[in-house]
């Protein structure tokens, strides 16, 4: 009877949790709870996923789809598919071979954002698959995950082996979400913690106590399956962990620098709690996952007063570990004081979330709902109201809060390596030599200064520094030209009054805004201004430089750029070539400036300049002979401003 409970309780906490997700959003909340499961159990000509092999598995076990999705909803998403017609045979199968689909993360928490995506660890039978089957069911989760991109939804799948998980032998290269041998335990750990139980069969995990040692472990798994209450084939078992080696956290560590190229502010809560995990004693450290199912179903063992009147409904696995951590670092007797550092981070995480709503009162509701829940956790930062007015800070607050979150990373990094140190002899390294490549390499690109290579900031998520309105201003001092980029709208006069909106200042044009595009400060979206003074171009020559940019060049996610280009040695695979970009004369000259921007495999930008013609189509040769860059090839663009010596430029460039 007791586990009848302990399984009702997990229940009602999964629910509040999807409750969460769709007041966030109901529409996406119904898109990842209802439509992915529905692909992911059926297998139709007219419907994404379809995989037109006999041998190819699909469905999930325990999911009923006419409860899930209305007719309403299946028209909205498939108006044109036969699926569902009574004369149409079941597209649901009759041996599903999907035992538990989770999401994993921070979907149906506060730290949800409308830049959330949603990874789902599939739980599948190897030996029931095979390796034909695998790999069909593989592809079927490609076509979702590709057509799910199409509708403005990023999701990813990973498909996980139970048997293996349950042995924490599983693995996953180091490009994947998961991380490989990078992260193990501590993905394993996350998934406990995180987990909202989209369809399939429960985790057996939220019905064993916490604190047992592996033999208790096996024991009580044998005296669950022999109670006559349940039958143990509704459920999966994932293998229980109570502790993880520190020697696991060095990878981790690398893996979170990584991510933190990209989600920052989500990054920072995750090194912190690898910070509290390392700090520990002993070799082998509790996990946070103890906690939630303490919480969740089995709250007779919670010994701490201030957690024992927490509601199923409140438990917020962000919420919780945020204060955790806080605590940690409010105790911390280094004189570091990062708690107010960590209750910022994941104040501006869940700012990004109110960005979802278009209007100024829902958007507003959320922010003061979100705060009071953060103040009754101990959670609110002490200038709330600055960071309220976050999507005003001068540019220069946000490059400063950047180098804050990037000298935390590093100076945690070189905390990590010299606890390491201390007993890597006695446990060993866990990361395998191939992760710790991949994530060594990305980090070197993000950092390592090379020549011509136009440099990353230290700065925030792209999102957060891209500027609305930037105005191009040149100034000439000591007899050189210097060019500005100012954050906001201005003309000579204001601009004088304004230079503490100063983002940057180069004395070569195209370098600064090749900078701004890089760094994600200029999108496609941001108006441009040029203050009028003596100028030799146009803002319609800046506009076009910036399109040709984006079309020669895709965003650059560094987390995203795969092993494989990071162990081979890098090449050029892209370049845009800028000719006469100052208009200077052409006919009869014995100089023509052009610029070259290339992109390498690894995911830099450099620029490069030519003063002759025959430089410049040297530089071009080279492309073609060494990385095969060229126009023929598709991944070579030109781009020459109007001017009167266009077609001029043009026949010297072709002959």
């Amino acid at each position: 009877m007791q586990i009848l409970k302990r399984i009702e309780k997990f229940r009602k906490y999964n629910i509040s949790r999807k409750i969460k997700a769709i007041k966030f959003d109901e529409e996406k909340a119904a898109f990842l709870f209802k439509i992915v499961p529905f692909l992911l159990h059926c297998n139709y000509a007219d419907l994404p996923g379809y995989v037109d092999d006999p041998q190819c598995p699909w469905g999930i076990h325990r999911f009923s789809p006419k409860k899930f999705i209305t007719k309403s909803l299946f028209h909205k998403y498939f108006p044109n598919s036969t699926a569902l017609q009574k004369e149409t045979a079941s597209p649901f199968s009759p041996a599903p071979c999907i035992h538990s689909l989770k999401t994993i993360g921070s979907v149906g928490t506060i730290a949800q954002t409308v830049k959330s995506d949603c990874d789902y660890w599939v739980s599948i039978k190897n030996c029931e698959l095979g390796k034909r089957g695998k790999e069909l069911l593989q592809k079927k989760c490609k076509a979702i995950e590709h057509w799910a991109a199409e509708t403005g939804n990023e999701i990813h799948f990973f498909l996980m082996d139970i048997d293996q998980t349950r042995d924490n032998s599983f693995d996953s290269k180091a490009e994947d979400e998961s991380a490989g041998s990078a992260l193990k335990l501590l993905l394993k750990d996350e998934l406990f913690r995180t987990h909202i139980q989209v369809a399939g069969k429960m985790l057996l995990w939220w019905l064993i106590p916490p604190g047992l040692l592996e033999q208790e472990y096996q024991e009580y798994v044998k005296k669950i399956s022999n109670d006559t209450d349940i039958d143990p084939n509704n459920f999966v078992d994932l293998g229980y962990i109570s502790d993880i080696p520190k020697s696991e956290i060095f990878g981790a560590c690398l893996w979170q620098m990584n991510k933190a190229l990209d989600s920052p502010f989500k990054s920072v809560i995750k090194f912190a709690y690898l910070e509290l995990l390392m700090r520990g004693h002993d070799t082998k450290i509790r996990l946070f996952s103890d906690r939630m199912k303490l919480l969740v179903t089995y709250p007779e063992k919670i010994s701490s007063e201030k957690f024992k009147s927490i509601e199923i409904a409140d438990v917020d696995p962000y919420l919780l570990l945020a204060q955790e951590i806080v605590s940690f670092y409010e105790n911390d007797k280094t004189a570091k004081k990062r708690d107010e550092f960590v209750r910022a981070c994941l104040f501006l995480k869940t700012l990004e979330g109110s960005d979802y709503h278009t209007k100024e009162q829902e958007k507003t509701a959320r922010i003061m709902s979100t705060s009071k829940v953060m103040e009754e956790w101990n959670l609110l930062p002490e200038n709330v109201e600055s960071y309220l007015n976050f999507g005003n800070w001068k540019f220069r607050e946000l490059v400063n809060l950047g180098a804050q979150v990037h000298d935390y990373l590093t100076d945690t990094y070189k905390t990590f390596r010299s606890l390491f140190k201390a007993f890597s002899h006695e446990t060993g390294l866990t990361i395998s030599e191939h992760d710790l490549s991949v994530l060594g390499r990305r980090l070197f690109t993000f950092y390592e200064k090379k020549e011509h290579k136009i440099d990353f900031i230290k700065g925030l998520a792209r999102e957060t520094m891209r500027q609305k309105k930037i105005t191009i201003h040149v100034s000439r001092l000591e007899g050189k030209d210097h060019f500005f980029a100012f954050q906001g709208e201005y003309d000579t006069v204001s601009i004088k009054e304004n230079t503490d909106s100063i983002i940057k200042r180069e004395t070569h044009l195209i370098r600064l805004i090749v900078w701004l595009m890089i760094n994600g400060i200029l999108t496609d979206r941001t108006r441009l201004y040029l203050a009028k003074n003596y100028v030799f171009f146009s803002l319609a020559d800046i506009e076009k430089l910036r399109d040709h940019f984006f079309a020669a060049f895709p965003n650059v996610h560094f987390s995203n750029i795969s092993s494989e280009q990071l162990l081979k040695n890098e090449i050029i695979i892209k370049a845009l070539a800028i000719i006469n970009f100052y208009k200077s004369p052409a006919k009869g000259s014995k100089t023509l400036q052009t610029s070259i921007i290339s992109m390498n495999s690894y995911g830099e930008f450099f620029l490069q300049e030519y003063t002759t013609l025959t430089q410049y189509k040297n530089a071009l040769t080279s492309l073609l002979t060494k990385h095969f860059v060229s126009r023929w090839n598709n991944n070579l663009h030109v781009y020459i401003p109007d001017q009167p010596e266009k077609h001029y430029l043009q026949n010297i460039l072709s002959s």
